[in-house]
């Protein structure tokens, strides 16, 4: 309850005064419950990263900790020596995602209730982890497709 109410909340009528605090209770217990609900969210999120190549898939929960590292068939022709700075790119990847699927599960569960609150949950997860990076662009598919030529191997008329 805002601080102009306070004066007015224990002033006059017992009957009133008892009516506000109910209302003060109950007001409180609804941003209880929002924040409640936004924690439960916020626990369940998970967020997926693929490397560039396929190789490597990881997941990591909200506190930005891998919960699932795979690897695909494609693994197998990358050089050890790369593995490890794929799945840590996978991982920092995921991460940088965390804030954005903070912000979301926010509005949802909060609303415009609580914007002070709301801002600062959303910029601690923004601090530790930082903002997701724009999405990759791929590069553009080359037309050859390896024979060092750029026709077709069917002859015209066939």
């Amino acid at each position: 309850m805002p601080e102009a109410h306070r004066d007015t909340l224990f002033s006059g009528d017992p009957a009133q005064v008892e009516r506000g605090v109910d209302q003060w209770v109950e007001g409180l217990q609804q941003r209880a419950d929002r924040l409640e609900r936004l924690r439960s969210q916020v626990d369940r999120i998970q967020v997926t990263e693929t490397s560039q190549n396929g190789a490597v898939t990881v997941t990591v929960d909200a506190t930005g900790k891998p919960l699932d590292i795979r690897f695909d068939d494609r693994a197998a022709v990358v050089r050890p020596s790369e593995l490890g700075p794929l799945v840590m790119g996978c991982i920092r990847a995921a991460q940088s995602r965390i804030a954005q699927q903070v912000r979301e599960a926010t509005a949802a569960a909060v609303g415009d209730d609580l914007p002070e609150t709301r801002q600062m949950v959303v910029d601690s997860y923004r601090e530790k982890f930082g903002d997701a990076p724009p999405p990759r662009q791929r590069p553009p598919r080359d037309p050859d497709d390896g024979d060092f030529g750029n026709e077709s191997y069917v002859r015209p008329g066939w």
